[in-house]
């Protein structure tokens, strides 16, 4: 995220730092921790994860304002004249210049999910104070503004997906060659009780057709035909070409067809492959 925009000022200047408080724009008499831009989210009373930042490159008085993320609502605005004040109408016609398209643009606001993920600290309480979230199972909500499911199985988010399911990879997959994705679909869906982890799997599996050399025609897939006589393109991929896979992942991906030698070596058809403590895969290899 940004860190230090502006350093400490000496204590005769002013901030130029204000906070809004109900309709008041209040201004902080110092700057918090070490001036950053986090120093401030954090002084709010916010995570990191939780505030947009938008730079108002074009305006004569602000320099960025702080949103509480996927809102307009205003936490904090920093004006680029330190002693100068700030009006709430200028707040507010500053705010109506914005462009929220490109702001709360499929890229950006993925980036501000993952963040989150990550830090573990989107709650359903805070995104339920921003978005409309319809409850479609025990943990899993959809969110029409974001045309995502989220899922919060402890509380807070967890993952999230398309309300169609499918990324890019698994589109590509189900434009050029239908009956293949249907195939790794309908798999899918005899292995797991939730939608959500059916449709990863799918994602998946359409990524590493992606990523492997010459796609369908890759000369290791005789080795990863299943009895169904589908194609575990995720294994082969992670088996032949890039191992630096979590084992929950993979359990999702083989879910119902794996063995489990023990408690770090699972067998998927004519492979072994052994993880290590920390869950990472270290090995495969051939039976």
């Amino acid at each position: 995220m940004f860190n230090k925009l502006f350093g400490k000022k000496s204590q005769e200047y002013k901030t130029g730092i204000f906070k809004l408080e109900g309709d008041r724009l209040v201004e902080f008499d110092n700057l918090p921790g070490d001036g950053s831009i986090n120093s401030i989210i954090i002084s709010c009373g916010y995570e990191l994860s939780q505030v947009h930042i938008v730079l108002t490159f074009d305006s004569k008085v602000i320099e960025f304002i702080g949103f509480k993320i996927f809102s307009k609502e205003v936490v904090f605005a920093k004006v680029k004249q330190e002693k100068d004040n700030l009006d709430l109408k200028v707040l507010k016609r500053e705010i109506a210049k914005i462009d929220w398209d490109y702001e709360y643009s499929s890229h950006t606001v993925l980036d501000i999910l993952n963040n989150g993920i990550e830090a573990n600290s989107l709650s359903f309480e805070f995104l339920s104070s921003v978005l409309e979230l319809k409850k479609d199972g025990d943990s899993l909500y959809q969110s029409p503004q974001l045309e995502l499911y989220l899922n919060f199985r402890t509380g807070k988010l967890e993952n999230f997906t398309s309300l169609n399911w499918l990324n890019a990879d698994s589109q590509w997959l189900k434009k050029i060659n239908n009956g293949m994705f249907d195939a790794i679909l309908n798999e899918a869906f005899q292995y797991h009780f939730s939608e959500i982890e059916a449709m990863e799997e799918v994602n998946l599996q359409c990524l590493a057709i992606r990523k492997i050399p010459n796609a369908i025609n890759n000369e290791f897939i005789p080795l990863h035909i299943k009895p169904n006589r589908n194609i575990n393109f995720y294994n082969l991929f992670v088996t032949h070409y890039d191992s630096n896979i979590y084992v929950d992942e993979f359990k999702i991906v083989n879910k119902g067809r794996f063995i489990s030698r023990n408690e770090i070596t699972l067998e998927v058809d004519k492979f072994v492959f052994q993880f290590d403590s920390n869950g990472f895969l270290i090995k495969s290899q051939q039976i």
